[in-house]
């Protein structure tokens, strides 16, 4: 979207909160700062409002990134027709130098989305495979929330990482030693490996499959022997 934030106008009466001092003098702005705390949420609810009758049937949202999807070419225009009508109705103006229209793959939020399927970023399986031994409790959070959110594409994720998570523990003291190293590998290789998720076809059968042990409970929806997001 072109400048999105600032097409969201500052509600009657509350422009003084927006003050900016500056050598000249002081100013209200009368549109949306993107520094303001709530910007974000309050851009995604424009957003949710504007195409409300359209998300979940074709259209996907994020902040200001759109993604259409459609079965065919004829009916992906007739979907992009709608959704820029939707735009131009609300006084939204889409960047056309950022705009891809008709694409067989997009990269969307850490995902690669194409007809087969949806797999990980290839960049965030690099930055997992190059990622250095944690060296505190810190840097093991970051690297397992990195891993916690393509949880759903590594087979075994929790169980491969038990030994990981006992470190996130109160009270327990830090202790790196082979058993810590060698699931922090296995992770890692989980990650690398990990396969293409198949979109579900609503018109042919679900099967769950369920695992537990002593410490871990798991489960996975499957379509045709694949996994489905």
């Amino acid at each position: 979207m072109r400048t999105c934030y600032w097409q969201v106008q500052i509600a009657k009466g509350d422009e003084h909160k927006t003050t900016c001092m500056t050598r000249y003098g002081s100013y209200d702005f009368l549109v949306m700062l993107l520094s303001l705390t709530n910007a974000p949420a309050t851009f995604c609810t424009l957003m949710n409002q504007v195409f409300q009758e359209y998300i979940h049937e074709f259209v996907v949202v994020y902040l200001d990134d759109i993604v259409v999807n459609s079965q065919t070419l004829e009916e992906h225009l007739e979907h992009l027709r709608k959704v820029l009508a939707q735009l131009w109705e609300h006084e939204l103006y889409a960047k056309l130098s950022k705009c891809s229209f008709a694409q067989k793959q997009i990269d969307f939020l850490g995902y690669v989305i194409k007809e087969c399927g949806i797999k990980i970023d290839q960049q965030k399986i690099q930055a997992i495979t190059y990622w250095s031994p944690p060296k505190d409790i810190h840097t093991l959070r970051s690297f397992l929330g990195l891993c916690n959110l393509y949880r759903p594409f590594m087979k075994n994720h929790f169980l491969i990482g038990v030994p990981l998570t006992e470190l996130l523990k109160m009270a327990t003291p830090w202790d790196w030693g082979p058993r810590r190293a060698e699931a922090f590998n296995a992770l890692k290789k989980a990650m690398s490996s990990s396969p293409v998720m198949a979109l579900p076809d609503l018109a042919k059968p679900f099967k769950v499959r369920t695992d537990a042990f002593d410490y871990a409970l798991a489960g996975v929806l499957l379509q045709d022997g694949h996994p489905i997001p």
